[in-house]
């Protein structure tokens, strides 16, 4: 159960992908496809111990075509990851994760295969990013693998719900570009071009925000935003992805230098 007594993680239902409480993802919809029964289940087996392992809930659908695959995606929704096997009867598994990609960006793509093949190479860019793993796989692997996908939809549902005018709203911080102070007034600027306004003071978002996945910098006195959508950092502005320049206040000018040699750390 998710609580909604104050400022949470809190993603609805209806996203099916991923469920999210303030411990973080709880549930994972995953799917293994591979026409090869034998890697399949040992696959499913070994999704299934980490799943116990790691206390996370997973709903694990098994496929043997591409086609079936995308025949659940259109009926149940998405998931979170899908470790396809390249070579398929029928649409391959490149074809697959393309089509797969169209349909929900934010899927994790994990090609499994007994050996590299070059014949492929070109068609898996056109999903990147993506995931390898070798067959047959080994526990380990399949572990870190496992973990960086959770990892990366902790931070890509992770949201913040706010009320104005007695009406609550829910935003994944993934899609905020920056929050804007308006006097008693905060605006969240969206990456879709959308804009919401509530009662905040970006000293108490700045202080909320530093205990989630998504980090959020102080540029300005009126600008807290959202360091993976800063597209070039600059003594006195940044500038986002939307193309937006903000500016950077001089006190602020050697936590923005930190930040970007941070970035870079990390890259």
């Amino acid at each position: 159960m998710v609580d909604i007594r104050g400022i949470s993680h809190f993603v609805p239902a209806v996203i099916s992908k991923t469920y999210i409480s303030e411990r973080g993802i709880y549930m994972l919809r995953i799917a293994v496809c591979d026409d090869i029964p034998r890697y399949m289940e040992e696959l499913a087996d070994i999704i299934g111990s980490w799943s116990d392992v790691r206390g996370i809930h997973v709903q694990l659908k098994k496929f043997v075509s591409g086609e079936d695959l995308l025949f659940d995606l259109e009926c149940a929704g998405d998931f979170a990851a899908v470790f396809m096997d390249i070579e398929l009867s029928g649409i391959d598994g490149t074809e697959t994760a393309v089509r797969l990609r169209r349909q929900s960006s934010v899927v994790s793509v994990v090609f499994v295969s007994q050996y590299e093949n070059e014949r492929y190479l070109k068609q898996m860019c056109r999903i990147y990013p993506f995931l390898y793993m070798e067959k047959p796989v080994s526990r380990k692997k399949a572990y870190e693998v496992l973990d960086q996908i959770m990892e990366d939809h902790k931070v890509k549902y992770e949201s913040y719900f706010f009320k104005y005018k007695h009406r609550t709203f829910n935003i994944t911080l993934g899609e905020v570009l920056y929050f804007a102070s308006e006097k008693r007034k905060v605006r969240v600027y969206l990456e879709s071009g959308r804009e919401y306004v509530f009662y905040a003071k970006l000293d108490v978002l700045e202080d909320v925000f530093s205990d989630y996945s998504n980090r959020f910098i102080r540029i300005h006195q009126s600008f807290l935003v959202n360091e993976r959508h800063v597209e070039e950092f600059h003594p006195r502005y940044v500038v986002m992805r939307n193309g937006e320049m903000l500016p950077v206040s001089r006190e602020r000018r050697m936590v923005i230098g930190q930040s970007c040699m941070d970035m870079l750390g990390r890259n």
